[in-house]
């Protein structure tokens, strides 16, 4: 299984700097590519910046519905955090294990 990504430039850069070689960079095509990437079988994981997420929201929540594997996860661009965001990590650990992680504020 391999680890790929759906990012903007900069943040591709620093993924491919990581050891991630396996990279999609949007240009407005984030469906397209989204597709692209889900239609293979050798991908365990996927990175997708927060913001080409919302782009195609609807595709993802799907995707997660249906699919367990690759795991997909959202992470903030150069521009941080999307505030209004959901962390899906959290919930998959409070799925799996039954605990809530608590963030401090």
């Amino acid at each position: 299984m391999i680890i790929t990504g759906l990012f903007d430039k900069d943040t591709a850069i620093g993924f491919h700097l990581a050891g991630v070689k396996d990279l999609y960079i949007t240009n407005g095509d984030v469906l397209k590519k989204w597709n692209k990437i889900t239609n293979r079988d050798d991908v365990g994981l996927i990175f997708i910046t927060e913001k080409n997420a919302d782009e195609i929201r609807n595709q993802l929540n799907e995707f997660r519905l249906r699919n367990t594997i690759p795991i997909v996860v959202e992470i903030p661009d150069k521009n941080g955090r999307i505030i209004a965001h959901i962390d899906y990590i959290s919930s998959l650990i409070k799925k799996a294990v039954g605990v809530e992680i608590i963030k401090d504020k």
